[in-house]
């Protein structure tokens, strides 16, 4: 996508808010990236709904929420393969890369 396809892409956003969004989202791939993120996420939340005194009533909607990021990140892993490319060829993000062995390739290549 070429930035000046953002405003289409992002209707109702100023260029500022797009910055942030991306900027938010960089940040969260660079600490957990999309393969740590939804095991580490999907972990926590068995071990929650196993205490015995987890209020699970009281905290639903929390775990929607996680449920829905586990959810995104599985989606955009799912990307990736589909459009053979490598996280940081669609992220442009490394982390995940160097934790599977891709280095800085771009595309995942079948041999």
């Amino acid at each position: 996508m070429e930035f000046k396809d953002l405003a289409t892409k992002f209707e109702g956003l100023t260029a500022d808010q797009v910055g942030v969004l991306a900027e938010f989202g960089k940040d969260i791939l660079n600490d957990a990236g999309i393969f740590c993120l939804p095991s580490c996420l999907l972990g926590l939340i068995q071990d929650i709904l196993k205490t015995e005194e987890f209020d699970f009533e009281r905290n639903r909607l929390t775990i929607d929420s996680l449920l829905h990021i586990v959810e995104l990140v599985n989606d955009l892993n799912v990307r990736c393969w589909g459009e053979h490319k490598t996280p940081f060829g669609l992220t442009g993000i490394r982390n995940d890369n160097q934790y599977v062995g891709f280095k800085d390739e771009t595309k995942i290549i079948a041999s």
